[in-house]
């Protein structure tokens, strides 16, 4: 008996067919395929990082530490859990709502010490995320480096938040104002001082939201930063003390 080919029944079968046949398919890549994906994932979270250190010539895995901020605290990780770190990291709503155990990673070079933290909030038109490189200097934390990514910002406003342009703006500005607030900002009309980047034209509403995501995620880790800041201090205090010292033992010395 012959197949008619242009009956409904035909039709609805041979769609069921192809569903399943093509469902199977797909199934198959995305499960044989996974493993790979991941590790393309975790490849270009740590070369983020290194961006954000401004050492992305450097191997992650030969010069960080990882690290959480427990209780304001920074602890080393184990290694049994350096991948949940990084699962939190691919995780933007996690990231945004954790308060405590928070990711951080930590390089020392040439004897300076520099932590990144990540970033996470939002623009006109969805996520934005990144990771900002901090580092204690004299009276006050000043931001290294930072890496900037968006979901659907708009192309050649917004979007210029990715760039290289935009990004260098803010190495060297100071997280605190002399009051002792946060005071990095994108500004609207251009920076005034040592702690603002100039906004993008046109694209204030991704400004405000780069702002607020710098505000609220480094804020998170305000205790932890203000108790590096003052040991930094403490330890420039003793350092003139023993300088002081030493100068007045030399003075003494060369009288007798």
């Amino acid at each position: 008996m012959a197949i008619n080919k242009n009956s409904n029944i035909y039709i609805i079968i041979y769609t069921i067919v192809m569903v399943v046949i093509v469902g199977t398919l797909l199934a198959f890549l995305a499960t044989s395929l996974k493993p790979q994906q991941e590790a393309n994932v975790l490849n270009e979270q740590k070369v983020s990082i290194m961006k954000a250190f401004g050492e992305a010539e450097l191997n992650f895995d030969d010069v960080v530490t990882i690290g959480r901020i427990t209780d304001g605290e920074f602890v080393a990780v184990e290694e049994g859990d350096v991948a949940a770190i990084f699962s939190l990291l691919g995780n933007r709503k996690a990231l945004t709502e954790a308060q405590n155990e928070l990711p951080i990673f930590q390089l020392e070079k040439e004897g300076t010490t520099k932590y990144v933290l990540p970033i996470v909030g939002k623009g006109l038109w969805g996520d934005i995320w990144g990771y900002v490189a901090l580092q204690q200097a004299e009276d006050n934390i000043v931001i290294t480096g930072i890496v900037m990514d968006h979901a659907g910002e708009t192309p050649g406003l917004g979007a210029e938040i990715a760039t290289d342009k935009v990004q260098s703006m803010f190495t060297g500005k100071k997280l605190y104002n002399a009051e002792g607030e946060f005071a990095v900002r994108m500004q609207k009309g251009g920076a005034q001082n040592e702690h603002q980047v100039d906004a993008i034209t046109g694209g204030t509403k991704t400004c405000d939201g780069v702002n607020a995501m710098l505000a609220t995620s480094i804020g998170k880790y305000e205790s932890f930063l203000r108790a590096t800041e003052a040991e930094a201090q403490a330890d420039t205090e003793c350092c003139g003390e023993c300088c002081a010292d030493e100068a007045n033992v030399e003075l003494n010395n060369e009288e007798e």
